[in-house]
C-alpha cells in the first residue's frame, strides 16, 4: 500500500471520528414559562418553569438552568436532578422585589444550557411591569 493510501486513512479516521463520538440526546429542554409570583408581604419573586418535551428522559446533571433578570443572575440551579419526558420542573427565584413600583421593567432571560436535540427552544426572555 502507498504512503498516501495510509495518509488518506489516517485523515478519514481523525476526521470521522469526533461525528462517532457524539453521543445522540432524544430529550428536549424548553424553557417555558416566567411569571411574577403573587404579591407577599409588599414583595414579589419570579417563578420560572422547564419542561422536558423530548421522548427520553433527561439525565441528572445533563442541564443547567440561570434566571437573570435586569442583567444580574438572581437565581441558577446547576446540581440538576433527572427530568421524565414530559414532565416540567417549577422553580422559584430567592431574590424578592419590592411590590411597590409602579411601571418598574422587570427584564428577564430565562437560560438552560444543556446538550439536548432543540437548542432553539433553551432560552426564553421577556419584560415584566410591576
Amino acid at each position: 500500500m502507498t504512503l498516501m493510501y495510509w495518509k488518506f486513512l489516517i485523515i478519514c479516521l481523525f476526521a470521522c471520528s469526533p461525528l462517532l463520538a457524539q453521543e445522540e440526546n432524544d430529550y428536549d429542554l424548553i424553557a417555558a414559562e416566567v411569571v411574577l409570583a403573587a404579591e407577599e408581604n409588599g414583595y414579589r419573586s419570579f417563578k420560572y418553569a422547564i419542561k422536558n418535551n423530548g421522548p427520553d428522559n433527561a439525565p441528572a446533571g445533563s442541564y443547567r438552568v440561570f434566571l437573570k433578570v435586569n442583567g444580574k443572575m438572581i437565581s441558577f440551579d446547576t446540581k440538576t436532578s433527572a427530568m421524565e419526558a414530559g414532565k416540567s420542573l417549577v422553580y422559584t427565584s430567592g431574590e424578592k422585589f419590592l411590590a411597590n413600583q409602579p411601571g418598574k421593567k422587570l427584564k428577564y432571560r430565562l437560560i438552560i444550557s444543556t446538550k439536548d436535540r432543540n437548542k432553539r427552544n433553551n432560552k426564553l426572555k421577556g419584560e415584566i411591569m410591576l
